[in-house]
């Protein structure tokens, strides 16, 4: 496989090269390199978000649509909302 590079980004892949402007050039590598990859000159390194960085924002999206639904539980019900800090967030104290 070959890798076209623009500005240090894959910014193509394909089985053969072709002609491309100068300021472009084709690198071997293998079938794990997608578009988008970034190239320092010898390693390719992936943009793509890791299984552990994955899992760390959906947790974090998770905790705001909790404290959300609590929140507005508590309004529904009449409740005040508390001011504390907790993990970042601010409540209203009753």
């Amino acid at each position: 496989m070959k890798a076209l590079i623009f500005e240090n980004k894959v910014v193509d892949v394909q089985a053969t090269e072709f002609e491309v402007a100068p300021t472009m050039s084709w690198v071997d590598c293998d079938d794990t390199v997608k578009i988008g990859f970034s190239y320092d000159g010898s390693t390719f390194t992936s943009d793509e978000p890791t299984a552990e960085e994955i899992a760390t924002l959906e947790a974090e999206r998770q905790a705001k649509a909790n404290l959300k639904a609590s929140a507005k539980a508590k309004l529904i019900a009449g409740e005040a909302l508390t001011e504390e800090r907790e993990r970042g967030c601010l409540r209203k104290k009753s």
